[in-house]
């Protein structure tokens, strides 16, 4: 009995990994434009540099995680390979 690997969305965790990068420079695009404005809007600044450490915190977690489950998978690959 063959094992498939099942089919994990890989390609499109890489794709939101981008669209988090997008997400980041449109948050540090947003506050300096808050910090061109006299006067600054304080709430408004802070709430971008929330979102801005959420995403990032989200996007550290998403590559160190899609970094591991290649290595594994190219260990797997590997050993595989070796056996036969």
């Amino acid at each position: 009995m063959d094992k498939k690997q099942v089919k994990i969305p890989i390609g499109k965790t890489v794709k939101l990994i981008f669209e988090l990068d997008d997400l980041r420079a449109q948050c540090s695009t947003a506050a300096q434009e808050m910090l061109s404005r006299n006067p600054i809007d304080s709430n408004e600044f802070e709430e971008c540099a929330r979102l801005d450490d959420a995403l990032a915190e989200t996007h550290r977690l998403l590559k160190a995680r899609l970094r591991t489950i290649m290595i594994s998978r190219l260990n797997r690959r590997s050993k595989a390979e070796k056996s036969k």
